[in-house]
């Protein structure tokens, strides 16, 4: 029996086998122009056509790592701010940025693309998740708080902070704040109760004074807790402390500093007496005897071995051995200073090289210090190349 077919399903018939025909000579003619006519990498267009062709697609998973173009422009007004691009708008030359996609930033990249970083916003991270390679594409409007913080931190702000009376956490309120510095004030002082003393205060970062740069107090951070204020004005705050401990002081020896002057202090062999006045320190260890100290470094512990060497009047010689070296150290004997400390309330010309230091604890407190913080940004990315590591 023959299947025989209407007019109208004939005519459809008729149109797919022309637009066949059609394609196989596009082809053809194609095939013909770029056979011989090679790439940069020195394959012919027709060979990169046909690759292409049967190519495995690959989209972007958290984890994966890829080699992204990016030019990024302000939501507001669409001006370009930053580029991989040497020429961002003819789009050639720079380098793409080597990304890895992952939203735990403490995770480090897999063996072997060490070259690799998360250390990207937010809103760019995510809005490459499921982008395929060689895909030219746009992520945003990126909200700031995707990007790169809401609030930008300005005067009258404030935060908590340990890195400018080492260790004291204090509340400070920003003052001034310039593209070159910013200074704080200590604030919040009414009920702050008792506390260990700083080892060291940050002053005027950029006096030509350095007694008024950095200050070191007494060492009173030997006795925790035992310090309280008892005076503020608009600029200070005095402090008395009343030590809880004459002997045994500390658990191994320990290097303190008050001004220029340098004392040690013997788990063993250093005693305090004290008035209503006045706290006086005074070292009598024995000479030949070894104490060691374990400091902690980002190359693991670093173990010295400190030696009395000699006691001359109220001075006490120490030396030490480091990497094979022998040093030197002269520490007194006795040290006497008041028990009231005045401290300065007003932290001035931090450069902004050191903001650093800070931008944990300013993040913390929800602002930002970057200059792009509170803006709507736009990421156009030309994905070049997707790693999935095994």
């Amino acid at each position: 029996m023959m299947i025989s077919f209407s007019t109208d399903m004939k005519e459809v018939t008729k149109r797919n086998i022309a637009v066949v025909l059609l394609v196989i000579l596009i082809l053809g003619a194609i095939s013909v122009r770029v056979a011989s006519s090679p790439s940069e990498d020195g394959k012919s267009l027709l060979d990169e056509i046909i690759e292409n062709l049967f190519k495995e697609e690959k989209s972007i998973e958290l984890g994966d790592l890829a080699d992204v173009h990016y030019i990024g422009r302000y939501a507001s007004n669409n001006a370009i701010f930053d580029s991989s691009y040497e020429d961002p708008e003819n789009k050639t030359g720079g380098t793409p940025l080597k990304i890895f996609v992952n939203l735990d930033r403490s995770e480090l990249p897999p063996e072997g693309y060490e070259g690799y970083s998360s250390q990207v916003i937010d809103g760019l991270l995510e809005g490459l998740v499921g982008l395929k390679e060689g895909v030219t594409t746009t992520i945003g409007p990126i909200p700031p708080e995707k990007a790169y913080g809401a609030n930008k931190l300005k005067i009258g702000d404030t935060f908590s902070t340990s890195n400018l009376a080492m260790v004291l956490n204090q509340t400070v309120q920003v003052v001034n704040l310039t593209d070159e510095s910013i200074s704080f004030k200590w604030i919040n002082m009414e009920n702050f109760g008792k506390f260990t003393m700083p080892q060291l205060i940050i002053k005027d970062l950029l006096s030509t004074d350095i007694n008024e740069m950095v200050i070191y107090p007494p060492p009173y951070y030997l006795w925790e807790n035992s310090s309280g204020i008892i005076n503020i004005t608009d600029e200070t705050a005095t402090a008395y402390t009343t030590p809880t401990k004459s002997e045994n002081i500390t658990e191994a020896i320990e290097g303190a500093q008050y001004g220029e002057t340098a004392i040690f202090i013997f788990p063993d062999a250093t005693t305090a007496v004290w008035n209503d006045t006045t706290i006086t320190l005074t070292s009598s260890p024995e000479i030949g005897k070894n104490y060691t100290l374990t400091q902690e470094s980002p190359d693991g512990s670093i173990e010295l071995i400190f030696t009395v060497e000699n006691i001359i009047n109220n001075t006490i010689n120490v030396s030490f051995v480091y990497e094979g070296e022998k040093s030197y150290q002269e520490s007194i004997r006795t040290l006497e200073f008041n028990r009231t400390f005045t401290m300065p309330r007003i932290y001035n010309n931090i450069p902004a090289m050191y903001m650093y230091i800070f931008e944990e604890d300013i993040l913390k407190a929800g602002y930002s210090t970057h200059e792009l913080a509170g803006e709507e940004l736009i990421f156009e990315v030309a994905i070049k190349e997707i790693y999935k590591p095994s």
